[in-house]
């Protein structure tokens, strides 16, 4: 079972707390609201090879050359098949400039792995060391299914006793009092992704990244950037006087 990066989250009660009385006369709706910063666990790299030549199999026989090194090199830190996955593979071809024919053979690989700094640390020093040509790297970081499940939980029961307890002091003001709750409502903004919690664990050499020869990259002194998540959660209550 893959294992999972713990984040330490620092809940944030933020009252955007709202209130209303509706038409019936006898009813309170309050809104509560939570959020949070986690710490991704989940780590994706997007790798493009592309070659270009004006015999066509020589361009593919490039890029399997070139695919066939960037292979070893993911092998060696640890990935697995199942860390990695074809997301592209095209051959094409072009006019250029001298009106001649031209072939564009391009490989894109994608994978997947728990959130790692010296994974990623690792990667990019052995690609230095290969000397790996004509690649594009894309990275970016998500939030596990079951870690953002986790997160929403937690929150939802904040939100839940924010609005409780503007509720209740609103009742207080008024001098009323809050009977049974009516309907319960919930919104959760979703301007970020969720991915699957189907990612392989690999075995990774710790002393790998430490004793690489060539330039540090950012990943070996800074963190990811958290996610924000935000819970509010909308409750009707029934009043009755004091």
């Amino acid at each position: 079972m893959m294992k999972k990066i713990i984040a330490i989250l620092v809940f944030s009660i933020c009252s955007f707390s709202t209130f209303s009385q509706t038409n019936s006369g006898n009813e309170i709706m309050a809104q509560g609201s939570s959020k949070t910063k986690v710490k991704p666990d989940l780590a994706y790299l997007r790798v493009t090879i592309e070659k270009e030549n004006q015999v066509e199999r020589n361009a593919i026989k490039e890029l399997n050359e070139e695919i066939d090194k960037l292979q070893k090199v993911l092998f060696k830190i640890g990935f697995t098949e199942k860390n990695i996955k074809i997301s592209d593979y095209k051959v094409s071809s072009n006019q250029n400039d001298d009106n001649k024919k031209e072939y564009s053979a391009t490989n894109t690989l994608s994978i997947n792995f728990p959130l790692n700094n010296k994974v990623i640390e690792a990667f990019y020093q052995e690609i230095q060391i290969e000397n790996i040509k004509d690649l594009d790297i894309g990275f970016e970081t998500k939030i596990s299914a079951e870690l953002e499940k986790k997160i929403r939980q937690k929150l939802v029961q904040i939100a839940i006793a924010d609005a409780k307890s503007y509720a209740e002091n609103v009742a207080n003001t008024l001098n009323v009092t809050i009977n049974n709750v009516k309907q319960v409502s919930k919104f959760s903004p979703r301007d970020y992704f969720t991915a699957s919690d189907d990612v392989s664990e690999m075995k990774f050499d710790k002393t790998m990244a430490a004793s690489a020869p060539n330039p540090k990259t950012s990943f070996d002194k800074f963190e990811v950037e958290e996610i924000e998540l935000e819970e509010t959660i909308t409750i009707v209550y029934e009043i009755v006087k004091k």
